[in-house]
């Protein structure tokens, strides 16, 4: 547990200045510790639990706003309102210190409003292939996982989550990604490789929403060294395209990466945008 357990009551005084001094950040952590513990106990007695979503979360200048990120919960809950949401709270950069307090503000703000979430709050930065190995480690027991940036909701559309999870249960697909335009734009189709049904064959990698399966993404997490801080996309967008320049339809039944694409538009989720022009330190990113 992130809190103190005293069993010598001299030392309470101390225990209790360390707590004030690290208020609110020991609070958040507390608070998202017992709601991890509810989420455990409620695995332990239900287990028809199929996929787990995770949300990446790190310092934007809105914050301590939560209405972006509130948004994307929301779209996540419209199609599956009881499924488990990791809200994974990356820690903040030394180029970010400014925003440091809003962030933890942030934060509280979100355990508050967002009391059926499994928060996940890392003490350092650790960027999005550090937490996800962390939550792929010791948090992720589902067979499938949903990954949805804090800013790309989902939209209302239909989307039949039945059909995707046979797709890759069945082993056709590893990954199925939800499109955000209402179609394929034509500087895009040198990396499509056909329809398949409701699904098109794609060399292209993107961190827009998506469905995959949890052992296609431990395998993912291997193409990163074990120092990796960096965007997830910046390095698999290469990783995979470069395979099939070199290898073709070979390259490509070792990744099996699909865009959900039904009749008519399919654009499925949208983008709000959260960094609204801010830096993304490109030149510190470790692959």
């Amino acid at each position: 547990s992130p809190f103190p357990v005293i069993r010598d009551y001299g030392n309470l005084r101390g225990w209790i200045d360390d707590c004030v001094e690290n208020y609110p950040d020991l609070n958040n952590k507390c608070q998202a510790w017992w709601y991890q513990q509810k989420w455990k106990l409620k695995d332990d007695i239900y287990t028809e639990q199929h996929i787990t979503v995770v949300i990446p979360v790190s310092p934007i200048k809105s914050h301590p706003a939560t209405d972006i990120l509130d948004e994307t919960i929301a779209s996540i809950r419209h199609h599956m309102p009881k499924v488990k949401i990791i809200v994974s709270f990356d820690g903040v950069r030394e180029e970010q210190a400014d925003l440091h307090m809003n962030y933890i503000e942030h934060i509280r703000a979100v355990l508050y409003k967002h009391r059926d979430i499994y928060p996940v709050i890392f003490g350092e930065h650790r960027h999005q292939v550090g937490m996800m190995r962390e939550l792929l480690e010791n948090h992720i027991t589902t067979p499938l996982v949903m990954y949805v940036e804090q800013d790309t909701p989902l939209e209302k559309e239909p989307i039949d989550f039945a059909e995707i999870f046979r797709l890759i249960e069945d082993g056709e697909s590893n990954l199925v990604r939800f499109h955000h335009e209402s179609s394929i734009p034509k500087e895009h189709s040198h990396m499509m490789l056909g329809s398949e049904g409701n699904f098109v064959r794609t060399v292209q990698w993107s961190q827009r929403p998506h469905i995959a399966s949890t052992a296609f993404y431990r395998r993912v997490m291997s193409e990163f060294s074990d120092e990796a801080k960096c965007f997830i996309e910046d390095h698999m967008h290469g990783v995979v395209y470069n395979a099939y320049l070199k290898d073709g339809k070979l390259a490509y039944n070792q990744w099996r990466l699909h865009i959900y694409h039904p009749e008519g538009n399919i654009r499925r989720s949208y983008h709000t945008d959260g960094r609204k022009g801010e830096a993304k330190f490109d030149d510190t990113q470790i692959f």
